[in-house]
């Protein structure tokens, strides 16, 4: 098999965290924060630890790291947790669907309205396409850190500096960034950081982590934390008020495995191992008169190691079902983000995504590009 669909889940995962997965499981499957018995205290301090590890990762606080079961959950407790009726929301014209659906559910109960910024290749235009949509009653600026489906980098450096300036917050979907790029809550004025742990954190599906920068937040779920146990309001103090019901011990555990790893090898470093093979995977795809790409070369920080294309008059479908029927991987359709295919007019026939990792090779790109003549 040939892996390319990195964005959704990055596989393999390192060694590294893989090791002794048996063992996390068979020595930390204890409810932490609910008994005082050593194996219950063994977890609990299994999580601290990787707790620490993300906040270092990320520049804050240990307990502004909140565990999540994924990206979309996280992004619906910042953007629900701080809306308020008569609020103003600016997003990208690149934004998932984990932030478009919650935006646009809120707008459909008269909770807010929104905007959508344009997108443009020349940074300076796209920093002001979210400037000039700000008005007095704008909450906040939801960005990701690039799209899901055409690997284009936002500028989200600069609209950090905008949402300080103007005194609003900002939201950093980083699901298609987190462990591609540095990212420093404190550092980059981010209010709220959300990601997924399955993609290049290198932890397991159902994992995900909501950062919190100062910033106030509502609940969106009420339940046992294992603290304050007579009281019936929840706890105000992080991170046990989003913290409610019982964690996913092992897999937050194996989550700090992918960390440590990042750490490791340096989140630069493993950036350019990737963007060096797209480099060369690029070229090659240009080369055949019936592909077509979307984007222009991807230069090094103006894009995520993503490619977009389509293949003769085939559907985007067709062409990543041919593939995988030679045991090629790819991701065909819509990617969950109709706001990037109407930037890029393909919302006909969508696009099949090329999304690579780490261990991917140019000599896998080879046996991609040979197969793919032949369909």
């Amino acid at each position: 098999m040939i892996y390319f669909d990195n964005s959704a889940a990055t596989y393999p995962k390192p060694k590294e965290c893989n090791r002794n997965i048996d063992s996390v499981f068979e020595n930390y499957s204890f409810n932490i924060g609910r008994g005082g018995y050593k194996e219950a205290l063994k977890s609990a301090e299994k999580i601290y630890q990787t707790r620490s590890l993300a906040a270092s990762f990320f520049g804050v606080k240990e307990n502004c790291i909140i565990f999540t079961k994924n990206c979309t959950e996280a992004l619906n407790y910042a953007i629900k947790g701080i809306a308020e009726k008569g609020d103003h929301f600016i997003i990208s014209s690149f934004e998932h669907n984990s932030v478009l659906r919650v935006i646009n559910k809120l707008f459909n109960d008269g909770v807010c309205e929104y905007d959508i910024a344009e997108f443009s290749f020349i940074k300076e235009e796209q920093i002001e396409y979210f400037k000039k949509l700000i008005k007095s009653n704008t909450k906040a600026i939801i960005c990701t850190v690039s799209s899901n489906v055409f690997g284009c980098v936002t500028p989200y450096e600069e609209i950090g500096k905008i949402c300080k300036e103007f005194g609003i917050n900002f939201i950093l979907d980083a699901s298609q960034g987190a462990g591609l790029f540095e990212l420093n809550l404190k550092r980059q004025n981010i209010d709220i950081l959300c990601t997924s742990g399955q993609k290049s954190l290198y932890g397991p599906m159902g994992s995900g982590i909501l950062a919190i920068n100062g910033v106030k937040l509502n609940t969106l779920v009420e339940g046992g934390t294992g603290s304050k146990s007579l009281d019936y309001n929840q706890p105000e103090f992080l991170p046990d008020r989003f913290e409610s019901g019982t964690l996913n011990v092992p897999s937050i555990i194996l989550l700090g495995k992918g960390i440590d790893y990042i750490n490791n090898i340096g989140v630069d470093n493993i950036y350019k191992v990737e963007m060096n093979i797209l480099r060369y995977f690029y070229d090659s795809l240009s080369e055949i008169k019936d592909v077509e790409l979307y984007t222009p070369y991807p230069e090094n920080y103006n894009y995520s190691p993503i490619i977009s294309f389509n293949y003769k008059d085939y559907s985007s479908e067709k062409t990543a079902a041919l593939l995988a029927d030679k045991r090629i991987c790819t991701r065909g359709g819509y990617h969950c983000s109709p706001l990037a295919h109407k930037t890029f007019n393909t919302l006909e026939r969508g696009t099949v995504r090329i999304s690579l990792g780490c261990f991917n090779s140019k000599k896998e790109c080879d046996k991609f590009i040979n197969v793919l003549k032949k369909l």
